[in-house]
């Protein structure tokens, strides 16, 4: 943390909270997929809307977001975003204690989201230019590591507070269990802007360097001539159909696998699943697997803190090829569904995608100088896009034909292309570079 100066190491302390935030509401979904199922009998394709509702505002809003920031400032965008993220939250309350219907909790989660896409629009380029060029991808790292404690956290606490009441059969639908964490959250973020409203965080421009455009090692050709950057953003599109579907499903998966109905009625548990519920005394079976959930995101977090250490050894691109691989063996042996094993297998799934998403981020987006802040805004669009489809789609599949298998072929695509991006990278690199050879050093960024 040698780079970080007043007031800039306190301004990066206070927007590495925002990443806490996201990353809080954003792992809450795949314990909130299942608790929908159970509490308003909906079907899994239905439960997928969770994710859909919480994903369209990325790809609606990312354009529009990033023209409000570059017009109001960072902080102003932050506190808007804010004030957006506290009204869904709150909305909570009348959805459980008025509406009680789903798509009233879709409409809080949406416009909670909305809340949340202009903060990460406004956050990430922030952290990135808050400070000394070199330093960069060293405060992202760190800020991402906010993000990685809330994805453990957050199905800690929905676990418990989601799963683990057991209701009489009959017994009317009890929401408050539902509507206490957003309600907390709504009182956080109130705090937080009240924080923001305060401080005067450094101010900061477009964050592009002086330099940029008499450096021989910025690529120059537009962005569609860069076959690196097209390829990383179709990659990162599949990539997050693939992380949004597993997440969203683990819960369902590993209940169905660790407790098996044989043809007589005979009901037959993995006796590591009844070992981990006594030991984290669950009270429920889904309690118990959002505790497994909690656990894989354990692994997650430790795949981010590794991850950045490995790239001093194994070049990006090929520790991304590695991990590609590693994580297709996983989901193949999530879709054989072996009884009573494979849920012990499929949290590694979230250890190997840990790195997935900074590392095609940032492979794709090399060389392009001014033309980045434009290039990350497609990965923000990508990831809304494949958001807003992947959960509904693989929950469509189960529903559809009653299988594992087929349902998690969809997350398998999208492992097996990360792969294919990692292993070609160098030769779309030197495509790039190619084409921006041809164009001349005086044409301007377009």
């Amino acid at each position: 943390m040698k780079h970080y100066r007043n007031p800039y190491l306190f301004a990066f302390l206070m927007v590495a909270t925002l990443f806490f935030i996201w990353g809080f509401c954003h792992s809450m979904l795949d314990v909130l997929n299942k608790h929908f199922q159970n509490i308003l009998n909906v079907s899994k394709a239905q439960s997928g809307l969770v994710e859909t509702s919480v994903f369209l505002p990325y790809f609606l809003l990312a354009f529009p977001a990033a023209l409000m920031i570059r017009r109001i400032g960072y902080q102003r965008g932050i506190l808007v975003g804010l004030v957006v993220l506290a009204i869904g939250a709150f909305l909570f309350i009348p959805a459980g204690l008025v509406f009680k219907s789903f798509w009233a909790f879709l409409t809080a989660l949406f416009i909670l989201s909305t809340g949340l896409a202009c903060i990460e629009t406004a956050a990430n380029p922030y952290v990135t230019v808050l400070g000394p060029k070199e330093g960069a991808a060293g405060r992202l790292s760190v800020a991402q590591a906010f993000n990685a404690l809330a994805y453990i956290l957050a199905p800690l606490i929905g676990g418990v507070l989601l799963f683990g009441h057991k209701t009489q059969a009959g017994a009317p639908v009890d929401f408050h269990t539902l509507i206490l964490p957003y309600a907390v959250l709504g009182c956080v973020v109130l705090v937080i802007f009240g924080a923001f409203a305060v401080i005067k965080l450094p101010v900061i421009e477009d964050g592009v360097q002086s330099d940029d455009a008499n450096d021989a090692a910025i690529f120059r050709a537009h962005l569609s001539r860069q076959p690196h950057f097209v390829a990383g953003v179709v990659t990162q599109f599949l990539y997050i159909i693939s992380q949004i579907g597993v997440g969203a499903f683990a819960v369902n998966y590993i209940v169905n696998n660790a407790i098996v109905k044989n043809a007589s009625g005979a009901i037959s548990t993995s006796p590591l699943f009844a070992w981990y519920a006594s030991l984290t005394h669950a009270s429920t079976p889904d309690e118990t697997a959002a505790f497994v959930v909690t656990f894989a995101m354990a692994l997650y977090a430790i795949g981010r803190f590794t991850g950045a250490p490995l790239t001093r050894f194994i070049k990006p691109n090929v520790l991304l090829t590695l991990y590609g691989i590693a994580n297709s063996i996983v989901i193949l042996l999530a879709i054989a569904d072996i009884k009573m094993i494979s849920w012990m297998i499929l949290p590694f799934s979230f250890l190997f995608m840990s790195i997935m998403y900074p590392f095609i981020f940032a492979i794709s987006v090399r060389n392009l100088g001014p033309q980045t802040k434009i290039a990350a805004s497609f990965h923000v669009i990508a990831v809304g896009a494949a958001g807003s489809i992947s959960a509904v789609l693989m929950g469509w599949l189960w529903d559809r034909y009653h299988s594992v298998g087929i349902s998690f072929t969809l997350p398998l695509i999208g492992f097996i292309a990360t792969t294919i991006y990692g292993l070609v990278y160098p030769a779309l690199l030197e495509k790039s570079r190619q084409a921006a050879s041809a164009v001349p050093s005086q044409v301007q960024f377009q």
